[in-house]
């Protein structure tokens, strides 16, 4: 059985994926980042708390700049200019690239927001980022917003210590929430992968592909094992429907309506939703109000609810934000606000 971790000891690798903050970035003071002890179980992983970490957010000043030698890859993917639209296309790609260039190029004194995961290199810690660019925030908006906002993290979250709830205390319980957190990552890379918008959660049990990583031998409770459907049948349904949940807190599902029967929808697939949050970014960021930081994630979410549906949530906003920014559909001007070229 797993017993529970004393405050010095670190929480077994298997159950990281029981905490929320392993899979976020989470928004750590610099002190912090630079003072977590790194795990010995896995390189890479630093604890806060007993909160394993691996990738952080975090808003900074530069006072430093290293040029080195770097490698640069070129494409030609400019339009031939014959046509009206051609010069529409190569316009916006000449504005992307500016905006692009304005964002990443930095100096001393500069507000710049990095994410990215933490590594040693060279016995120094840096966190090698995956997105950063300078924020703009000459108001220091921005920067009064983080810092109203850590304590709130800290106390709340970082500052409570990862601990396992009374019921998964017994190696059954710890290996039926694992195998919903493996489940839910299996669901969600099985919907993208397949470009699929919608599904019942019926159909998502006939995958086989899916229902094979429900084992068969996990834990039982006399509830499954008197079921009419039998146990395996109960163990599957009520392994999805946990594993839709934790899909819906991310953002990364949603439904229209309150009935937990009905239809799900993927956020990242839903061309409809992707296509109304575009109208209502490239009308208001027209506008005078919204020209300069362009709009705020709780503007766009408000929006969204009065026009596509009352029942999305702002975890589900936040993630199409977020995949949409990757995809160079919208851009970041500061924190919580999007605008569009």
């Amino acid at each position: 059985m797993f017993t529970a971790a004393t405050e010095s000891e670190e929480v077994p690798s298997l159950l990281w994926g029981l905490d929320p903050i392993f899979s976020a970035f989470a928004r750590l003071y610099i002190k912090d980042v630079q003072e977590m002890k790194e795990s010995k179980q896995v390189p890479g992983i630093f604890f806060y708390n007993r909160h394993p970490v691996r990738q952080v957010d975090i808003l900074g000043t530069v006072v430093l700049i290293k040029e080195r030698d770097a490698c640069y890859t070129y494409g030609d993917f400019r339009p031939h200019p014959s046509t009206s639209s051609g010069l529409d296309l190569a316009e916006q790609i000449r504005k992307l690239e500016v905006a692009v260039c304005q964002k990443t190029r930095l100096e001393i004194g500069d507000t710049i927001r990095v994410r990215g995961c933490i590594q040693i290199f060279r016995q120094q810690r840096e966190i090698k980022a995956s997105m950063y660019y300078k924020v703009d925030d000459p108001m220091c908006e921005v920067l009064i917003s983080r810092m109203l906002e850590l304590p709130h993290l800290y106390r709340d979250i970082y500052d409570q210590p990862f601990q396992l709830q009374e019921e998964a205390q017994s190696q059954g319980a710890v290996y039926m929430l694992g195998s919903i957190t493996e489940l839910s990552k299996k669901i969600r890379d099985f919907l993208l992968k397949n470009k699929i918008q919608s599904f019942y959660q019926q159909e998502l049990e006939t995958v086989e592909a899916l229902v094979s990583l429900v084992k068969e031998d996990g834990p039982r409770t006399a509830e499954q094992t008197d079921s009419k459907d039998g146990p395996c049948s109960k163990l599957i349904r009520d392994s999805f429907t946990e594993a839709i949940k934790v899909l819906q807190k991310k953002g990364v599902l949603f439904q229209k309506s309150k009935n937990p029967q009905d239809m799900y929808f993927v956020t990242e697939q839903d061309k409809e939703l992707h296509k109304v949050t575009l109208e209502v970014l490239r009308a208001d960021c027209k506008r005078p109000k919204y020209a300069e930081k362009g709009c705020h994630l709780n503007y766009i979410l408000n929006c969204i609810q009065q026009r596509y549906s009352p029942f999305v949530s702002k975890d589900v906003i936040r993630c199409l934000l977020d995949w949409m920014e990757t995809n160079s559909d919208v851009v970041t001007t500061m924190e919580g606000y999007y605008t569009v070229f």
